[in-house]
C-alpha cells in the first residue's frame, strides 16, 4: 500500500491542522441555521471562551502541558461561536431593509444582469435601491426578480436592458413562492440565501430607464467581459446549441443549454462538464504552468510568473461567477501556486480544508451549495482513494493516463455517490465510460474555445477554429445523447433522508478505517451503520404503504391530481402531466419519488360529467370542464370537491346539489373566477383552497 493512501488515520489529521478548525466552524453555522440563538447568547458565551483561553494561556507550562485539552475546547468553542456570528451576519446582510407588501410599488431598481429568455417571459435578477412611499424615496435593499412579458415594445428595450441599468418600475410586488408540491425543490430557501425575496410580473412599459452613466463597479466591469466573451462565440459559433454548450464550457453560463440535453449530461454522470469546476480551473492551470514554466529559470522573473498565474485564475474565477465549485478550486490552486512561490508544499488535506474555511467564512450559506459539496466530496474521495484505487486498475488498464483517469473518477464517486442520491434521487450506471471519453474531449475543447477568444482579432483564423470546435462540441453531444438513450442508463428512484446519508458516511468511513489502518473495529463500524441505514428505510417503505392521500398539484394553468393508495396512485388531469417530459419530471415526478409511488392509473382525463371518488371514507367530486350533465348519482354528500377547467357554476348552485364545505380551485381555473368563488365561499362560510395563490391541496384520507 502506497504511503499516500496510509497516511489516513491520526497521521492525516495531524497532516491537516485546519482541518481541526474547519468542524467546529462548520457545527456553529449549522447549529444556528437550526436553533437562530440570539446574539447575546453566542456573544457572552464567547467573550467568557475568550477570557478562559487568555487565563489558560497565563497559566505555567506544566499546568499547560498537563491541562492541554482545557485550551483546545476553548478553542473549539470559540469556534463554533464564530461560525454562529458569520451565519448571523449573512443572514442580515441578506435580507433587505424595508419589508415590501405585496401589491403595487414603485420602485428604482439596478439590473444585476442581462435578460435571460424563458419560454413566455425574459428574467432579470435586480438590486432594490429606492421604494416610492408617501411622495418620498426611502432607501431599499435586497434582491427582486422582474420577469418581462415578451412583446414588441421589449424586444426594443432589450438591447439597453444591460447589467448597471438603472430605472423606475410601477409593478404588483408579489414575495417569493414556493409550489407546495410534495417533494418539490425549496425554491423560497434558495433565493434567500441570494438575498432575492420578491418577483414580479411586469411589461416593458412598467419600467422607466433612467440615463445611463459610465460605471466601473466590479460586478458590471465582469459582466461587460461575459458579455464579450458572449459575443465572439456567437459570431464564431452559429450553432445555438454548440454555442450554448461553448458558453458552458468556457465561461459557466448555462442560461442558453437546453433543458433536454441538461437532463442528458446528467444522467450519463458527465453534467460537470458544462458546470465550471476544478475540471477547468485545473486544465487553465497546467496551461499557465506550461506556457510560463521558462521563467522559473530566471530568478528575476520567478515572481512573475506566480503573480500572472495568481490574476489568470482570479480573473477566470470573477467571470465564471465565482460560483462555489469553482471558487473552492481557485482558493486550493491559488494556495498552491504561493506554496510553489515560496517552495513550501502544504498536504492537500490541509489545503482542501482551508479553502473550506476561507470560503465559509466569507459566505457561510455555502455549506448548503450543492455544487460546493459535491466539489469537496469529489476532491476529497480523489485524494483519499486515488492511489488505492490505481493500484487495482493498472493491473486491468496498463497504459497508465488511461489507468489514471479511470482512477480519479472511479474514487471522485466514493463521496459524491451518497449526495447525489440525496439530492437528485438517480445513479448514472455508464458514468465511467461517459467520463474517460468527454473529459479529455472537453479540455481539449476548453483550449481550442480559448483559443477562438484569443484569435478574435484575426477572423479568417477565429472562423475556422470556432467552425472546428463546433463539429467538436456537436460530436461530445451526440455521444452524450447516445449514451442517455442506452437501456438502463440511470437507476433512478433513490429516496434517501439525511438520517441515511449520514449512515452511508458512517459506513465509508469505518471501511477507510479497516482499509488504511488494519483495524476491524472499521468493519464492525460499517455494518452498524448499514443496519441502521437498513431499518431506516425499511421503517420509510412500511410507513408509505399504509399512505392514503389526495394531493392537488400547483401546475402552471392546468390540473394535476393524484389519488394515492399506499404505494399506487390515480392520476387525473392534463395528459401533458402523465406523458413522459419536463413538465412531469419536474412538478409531478418528485412527489411520486417521496411518496415511493410504484404504479401509475391514468383515469380519464376529458371528463364532462362529474365523478366521484371514494377512498377511506373520504367522498371526492371532481367538477371538470363546463358541466353537461349537472345530476349524478350519490348516497352520500362529498367531504372535497375539487374545480376544474373553468366551470360555469357558482358555489351556491353547487352546495344545493352536492353539500359541501371544502372546495380547492385548481390553477386551470382563472384567477378572476377563483376571486369570485373566494368572495362567495366567504359569504356561504365556505373554505376554498386556491391552488394558484396557496399552493398545493394536500390531505391525508
Amino acid at each position: 500500500m502506497s504511503s499516500k493512501s496510509a497516511s489516513f488515520g491520526p497521521s492525516w489529521l495531524q497532516s491537516a491542522p485546519m482541518l481541526r478548525l474547519l468542524l467546529p466552524l462548520v457545527l456553529g453555522i449549522w447549529v444556528q441555521s437550526v436553533v437562530a440563538l440570539p446574539a447575546k447568547i453566542w456573544l457572552v458565551v464567547g467573550v467568557l471562551g475568550g477570557i478562559g483561553l487568555v487565563v489558560a494561556q497565563c497559566k505555567p507550562l506544566a499546568w499547560q502541558y498537563r491541562w492541554y485539552w482545557v485550551k483546545g475546547i476553548l478553542l473549539q468553542l470559540l469556534l463554533v461561536v464564530l461560525g454562529m456570528a458569520v451565519y448571523t451576519q449573512q443572514v442580515v446582510h441578506t435580507q433587505p431593509a424595508i419589508l415590501l407588501q405585496p401589491g403595487i410599488n414603485t420602485l428604482r431598481v439596478q439590473l444585476d444582469e442581462p435578460p435571460v429568455q424563458r419560454d413566455k417571459t425574459y428574467k432579470v435578477v435586480a438590486t432594490l435601491q429606492y421604494h416610492a412611499k408617501a411622495q418620498k424615496a426611502v432607501e431599499a435593499s435586497g434582491k427582486i426578480i422582474l420577469y418581462f412579458k415578451k412583446d414588441s415594445a421589449l424586444m426594443r428595450l432589450l438591447p439597453v436592458l444591460q447589467p448597471g441599468s438603472i430605472g423606475w418600475v410601477q409593478t404588483n410586488v408579489q414575495p417569493i413562492a414556493n409550489s407546495g408540491n410534495p417533494g418539490a425543490f425549496d425554491y423560497i430557501a434558495w433565493c434567500h440565501r441570494q438575498g432575492i425575496y420578491y418577483q414580479s410580473f411586469l411589461s416593458a412599459q412598467a419600467i422607466t430607464l433612467l440615463p445611463s452613466t459610465p460605471t466601473y463597479h466590479p460586478t458590471t466591469v465582469l459582466w461587460s467581459l461575459r458579455l464579450w466573451v458572449l459575443k465572439q462565440l456567437q459570431h464564431y459559433l452559429p450553432d445555438s446549441e454548440e454555442r450554448a454548450v461553448a458558453a458552458a464550457l468556457l465561461i459557466g453560463y448555462r442560461h442558453f443549454l437546453d433543458r433536454e440535453l441538461v437532463q442528458a449530461y446528467s444522467n450519463v454522470g458527465v453534467v460537470h462538464i458544462i458546470a465550471i469546476s476544478g475540471l477547468h480551473l485545473g486544465m487553465i492551470y497546467g496551461l499557465l504552468y506550461f506556457l510560463l514554466a521558462p521563467l522559473e529559470r530566471t530568478p528575476s522573473w520567478r515572481p512573475f510568473k506566480y503573480i500572472v498565474m495568481l490574476l489568470v485564475i482570479g480573473l477566470f474565477t470573477a467571470i465564471a461567477g465565482g460560483m462555489p465549485s469553482i471558487a473552492r478550486s481557485a482558493v486550493m490552486f491559488s494556495m498552491l501556486i504561493l506554496g510553489k512561490w515560496f517552495n513550501r508544499n502544504a498536504p492537500m488535506y490541509n489545503n482542501l480544508a482551508a479553502s473550506a474555511f476561507l470560503l465559509l467564512l466569507w459566505q457561510p450559506f455555502n455549506l448548503w451549495d450543492v455544487g460546493f459539496q459535491l466539489s469537496y466530496a469529489a476532491v476529497l474521495g480523489i485524494v483519499v482513494f486515488q492511489s488505492l484505487v490505481l493500484q487495482g486498475v493498472i493491473r486491468v488498464i496498463p497504459w497508465q493516463p488511461a489507468a489514471q483517469l479511470v482512477a480519479v473518477t472511479l474514487s471522485a464517486q466514493v463521496f459524491t455517490t451518497p449526495i447525489s442520491w440525496y439530492h437528485f434521487h438517480q445513479f448514472p450506471l455508464y458514468f465511467l465510460l461517459a467520463n474517460c471519453w468527454v473529459v479529455p474531449l472537453s479540455g481539449l475543447l476548453l483550449y481550442g474555445l480559448m483559443a477562438v477568444l484569443l484569435f478574435a482579432p484575426f477572423p479568417l483564423l477565429a472562423s475556422w477554429l470556432g467552425g472546428l470546435m463546433g463539429k467538436g462540441i456537436a460530436w461530445m453531444n451526440a455521444g452524450i445523447v447516445a449514451i442517455y438513450q442506452w437501456p438502463h442508463a440511470v437507476w433512478g428512484g433513490i429516496l434517501l433522508n439525511s438520517w441515511q446519508v449520514a449512515f452511508i458516511f458512517v459506513a465509508i468511513v469505518g471501511i477507510m478505517v479497516a482499509l488504511f489502518q488494519r483495524r476491524t473495529i472499521g468493519i464492525w463500524v460499517s455494518l452498524v451503520a448499514l443496519l441502521g441505514f437498513a431499518i431506516l428505510r425499511s421503517v420509510n417503505f412500511w410507513t408509505k404503504e399504509q399512505q392514503q392521500k389526495l394531493i392537488v398539484y400547483q401546475v402552471p394553468q392546468q390540473t394535476a391530481i393524484d389519488i394515492i393508495r399506499g404505494r399506487q396512485c390515480q392520476f387525473m388531469g392534463a395528459s401533458v402531466y402523465w406523458q413522459a417530459g419536463y413538465l412531469r419530471n419536474f412538478h409531478i415526478e418528485p412527489s411520486r419519488l417521496w411518496h415511493r409511488i410504484q404504479t401509475v392509473q391514468v383515469l380519464d382525463t376529458q371528463l364532462i360529467a362529474p365523478k366521484i371518488i371514494t377512498l377511506s371514507h373520504t367522498t371526492i367530486l371532481w367538477l371538470n370542464r363546463p358541466i353537461a350533465n349537472k345530476t349524478v348519482i350519490n348516497t352520500q354528500p362529498p367531504h372535497i370537491i375539487i374545480l376544474s377547467q373553468n366551470p360555469n357554476i357558482s358555489l351556491q348552485e353547487i352546495i344545493q346539489q352536492w353539500p359541501c364545505r371544502q372546495f380547492v380551485a385548481d390553477a386551470s381555473n382563472p384567477l378572476w373566477k377563483i376571486n369570485q368563488w373566494k368572495k362567495e365561499a366567504e359569504a356561504l362560510h365556505l373554505r376554498l383552497h386556491s391552488i394558484p395563490e396557496s399552493g398545493a391541496f394536500v390531505v391525508n384520507l
